[in-house]
């Protein structure tokens, strides 16, 4: 009968465990911090496109809009940044080569 080999546990103090903890908490904190404000963004264009007595101004709702792209990216590249930090980063394909339908 072969011997197994038994795994032993992690210390919770161990480095590798404490950057990893530390990356997934920059993280929560990031994505808290971020998509709340983007969802801020997003209730105010609501708002105005809701109570617009004048013809809706396609600039307003233009910087609104990149407001939203630029926060949700900077969001993304925080958060990818943390995870290859830690060698846990998505293997993910270039914008690029996802179609977009519908648009």
């Amino acid at each position: 009968m072969a011997a197994q080999s038994v795994i032993q546990p992690i210390s919770p103090d161990h480095p590798a465990i404490r950057d990893l903890r530390h990356a997934v908490e920059l993280m929560d904190c990031l994505s808290q911090e971020g998509f709340g404000q983007i969802a801020a963004i997003a209730r105010c264009a609501e708002v105005y496109i809701g109570h617009a007595t004048d013809p809706l101004r396609q600039d307003i709702l233009a910087t609104v809009l990149r407001a939203i792209q630029g926060r949700a990216d900077d969001i993304q590249n925080s958060i990818n940044l943390q995870a290859e930090d830690v060698g846990c980063s998505w293997p993910s394909a270039p914008a690029d080569a996802v179609p977009m339908t519908g648009v």
